[in-house]
């Protein structure tokens, strides 16, 4: 690691998208206000039940506007788990039951424990090394392949989209605790997987309700797509002003040293 780089770690660490700014949060705004529409005209039309639109509205909500670390942000995710658990159950897709209901309600209390000093940002620049990028991808896999088997002891019939979701579900999660930006891999696979078995879903059943779900992930793959992109920019912003600012101590110290050096050649 360069010098340059170590200052950045050093003095700038943490500070990652630590404010949203007005055009961030103005798209947030804008996309939660499109999919909510859509899911109050489906109601209004009779094309979905209620426990369809109310997942929609609060999941949003949900991810959009809550931290892991705050009791907030562990009611919602009690709600929406429940209201999810019911609504997958109903539709035989059980991994995705099963993660909702046994694992996002206890790592949420677990994140809601952490003190997140510089907010509930993933940290863009923080990396896994090979090794633990191939322990991530081992568990991915094997988290996959258990819910496979699990979907077809209890006969779903979308065991395999049901098992990829539900096991880069987890997967991600646990990057996004310890704010890997790997976890933006796992997220974008872990959201196209769902997208697909909602579909798979909407299509088996002919029940057009199923599809805001299918737009409800669809949102969030938006969303998170949108705040990788912000969050890249706003670090290489940083780190090319931290570069400038080290450029400029040194700049300092080369003057300094000179100024020393003069002033001791000056008393001989």
């Amino acid at each position: 690691m360069n010098s340059a780089k170590r200052f950045f770690y050093d003095f700038y660490d943490g500070q990652i998208v630590k404010e949203e700014s007005e055009k961030y949060k103005l798209f947030k705004i804008l996309l939660v206000s499109v999919v909510s529409t859509f899911a109050i005209f489906m109601y209004l039309a009779e094309l979905c039940n209620l426990a369809e639109l109310v997942i929609v509205e609060v999941g949003m909500i949900w991810n959009f506007y809550t931290k892991m670390n705050n009791k907030l942000g562990v009611v919602f995710c009690i709600f929406v788990s429940m209201i999810y658990f019911v609504i997958s159950c109903n539709f035989y897709v059980y991994s995705n039951a099963l993660v909702y209901i046994a694992f996002y309600i206890p790592f949420q209390l677990f994140a809601s424990t952490k003190d997140y000093a510089s907010g509930d940002f993933v940290q863009i620049k923080k990396k896994m090394n090979d090794w633990s990028q191939i322990i991530y991808i081992i568990l991915a896999v094997s988290l996959s392949v258990i819910f496979y088997m699990f979907n077809l002891a209890v006969g779903s019939m979308f065991a395999t989209l049901d098992a990829l979701s539900a096991g880069c579900l987890v997967a991600s999660a646990l990057l996004r605790n310890e704010r890997y930006s790997d976890y933006y891999t796992f997220r974008f696979l872990a959201l196209l997987f769902s997208i697909a078995l909602w579909i798979s879903v909407a299509m088996q059943y002919g029940d057009p309700g199923v599809y805001l779900l299918v737009a409800m992930y669809a949102a969030y793959l938006v969303f998170d797509s949108a705040t990788f992109l912000v969050q890249k920019s706003t670090y290489v912003n940083q780190y090319m002003q931290a570069v400038e600012r080290y450029q400029q101590i040194e700049n300092q110290k080369v003057v300094e040293e000179k100024i020393k050096a003069y002033k001791g050649s000056k008393a001989n």
